[in-house]
């Protein structure tokens, strides 16, 4: 269940570094786990298992190819830092590829 992986990465992490990895708070992760989130929780269940998910415990880009969820956040982050200003080919590609995630979305 995407709960106990979600946990699992919490204890073995930390709250702060799961929530940069899913990209969302700290605080909701720590709410997540607790039970205590009175939102829905569909789009981090699906953040959870495409990130955690797999086999392998990472993430397969298209640009970087096999890579962890934190090596996978800082490249999202960034490409949306960079954007369409990025002069190196190698980081606008990262840049059109990451806007389009679908782990990320």
């Amino acid at each position: 269940m995407w709960i106990e992986i979600l946990r699992r990465e919490v204890e073995a992490k930390g709250p702060k570094q799961v929530g940069k990895e899913l990209g969302i708070s700290r605080s909701a992760v720590d709410l997540v786990c607790q039970g205590k989130y009175n939102a829905s929780t569909a789009k981090i269940e699906q953040r959870v298992k495409k990130i955690y998910g797999n086999d392998n415990g990472g993430i397969t880009c298209p640009v970087l190819g096999a890579i962890s969820p934190n090596t996978c956040s800082e490249k999202w982050n960034l490409a949306k830092k960079i954007g369409m200003k990025a002069g190196n080919p190698e980081t606008l590609k990262l840049y059109k590829t990451c806007t389009n995630c679908s782990v990320r979305k």
